[in-house]
């Protein structure tokens, strides 16, 4: 057997954790679009069973870790509601000036972000910022992935 497919069978821990990151993201999208049809236990049960290592033109995907990813999905969703107000707080703020809502998809990789590096020990804290500018990155072309990494690390130095 090659040393390809051995690599192939067994992802590195930080491969999981990367994969668990993009996932988590994806599927607190999916709770942001549709809170209502949306829980803990639906989300993490559908990703798990039917996204999890997916082929998708002819590429196969990662697995996640399944405790990292079931870990942040329970997390932002269970604290949505004190994650918001640190990302709109790190948005800045102008009483002239009415920001825009941000788009579902890049408030769910903030909330995925703001979470683990509340969680996270300084240690992990640039690796999980460079795997959600890679998220951004694979979704944004344009200057969303720097937003991201500037919030990420200023909400990192502010704690």
């Amino acid at each position: 057997m090659s040393k390809t497919t051995d690599k192939a069978r067994k992802p590195s821990a930080s491969a999981r954790h990367r994969a668990a990151r993009l996932m988590a993201v994806q599927a607190v999208y999916q709770f942001l679009i549709h809170p209502e049809e949306s829980d803990i236990a639906s989300l993490t049960a559908e990703y798990l069973a039917h996204r999890s290592g997916m082929e998708e033109d002819g590429e196969n995907f990662v697995a996640p870790d399944p405790d990292m990813f079931h870990s942040l999905i329970s997390g932002v969703i269970s604290n949505i509601q004190t994650l918001q107000p640190l990302i709109e707080e790190r948005r800045g703020s102008s009483e002239t000036e009415a920001k825009p809502s941000l788009e579902p998809l890049l408030l769910a990789l903030l909330l995925c972000g703001f979470y683990e590096i509340k969680q996270s020990d300084s240690q992990n804290f640039k690796i999980a910022v460079s795997d959600y500018v890679d998220v951004a990155h694979a979704f944004y072309d344009g200057r969303e992935p720097g937003f991201v990494n500037a919030l990420l690390d200023g909400y990192f130095k502010s704690l």
